[in-house]
């Protein structure tokens, strides 16, 4: 009755540990997207801004202003990928990491456990003790 007990504790904890990460990806998701609606609204403001600076401050001609507000995005939208693309872990799914290593652990301790049992409690190992006390 044990192990299932065990098996039962670490599917509880594989539970956990998806619920975690279902709230991490969700909430990266949630705030990417607000993320990018906003950030769609002020890329409009700040290309007109951003061009009348380099156009009228700077006095670059008609080309090159656009130009350099469509480089000025590339670099933006690089250093945002890279960090829209990274992932810290929160300590609950960590402590979730670990709650489940250990329940695995636990029930595969009691799987060698059982299988050693029942080695010598089933009918080989009954034959076995008979012939080695029988001498």
């Amino acid at each position: 009755m044990h192990i299932f007990e065990v098996g039962k504790a670490a599917a509880h904890a594989e539970v956990q540990l998806l619920q975690q990460k279902a709230m991490r990806v969700g909430r990266q998701v949630a705030l990417l997207l607000v993320a990018a609606v906003l950030g769609f609204f002020s890329l409009i403001t700040g290309h007109a801004l951003l061009w009348a600076i380099f156009r009228y401050e700077f006095g670059f001609g008609p080309v090159v202003s656009p130009a350099l507000v469509f480089f000025v995005d590339i670099f933006l939208a690089l250093v945002f990928a890279f960090f829209g693309r990274r992932s810290y872990l929160y300590p609950s799914e960590v402590e979730a990491h670990l709650n489940r290593d250990r329940r695995i652990n636990e029930l595969k301790q009691t799987l060698t456990i059982m299988s050693v049992a029942t080695t010598f409690a089933g009918p080989l190992g009954r034959f076995v003790g008979r012939k080695v006390w029988k001498k």
